[in-house]
């Protein structure tokens, strides 16, 4: 029986001064955890949890100190949840 092929394509580096990681795209359900996080369906914006969501589920390598230090999580974070990308759509009525 076949599997699902479960490694993860590099998409993204973070860089935060010496101090670098590569990581995947955001599946859709990092995404809809990190959009909650977000405040986009009304609530407390929670960018740096977002940003530390995506980047605990899309971490493929790089320096663990990002995960661990605050001066370089939270800097990490704030790039990661940037990389949600939204195609433009438009909404009329009829």
């Amino acid at each position: 029986m076949a599997t699902k092929e479960t490694t993860k394509k590099p998409f993204a580096e973070i860089i935060v001064d010496d101090k670098k990681c590569t990581v995947s795209k955001p599946t859709r359900a990092v995404v809809e955890i990190a959009l909650s996080k977000m405040g986009i369906s009304g609530g407390n914006s929670q960018l740096i949890s977002a940003g530390e969501i995506i980047l605990n589920s899309c971490w493929i390598d790089g320096d663990k100190e990002i995960l661990t230090n605050d001066d370089y999580l939270i800097p990490a974070a704030l790039q990661a949840y940037q990389l949600i990308e939204f195609k433009t759509a438009e909404l009329k009525k009829i």
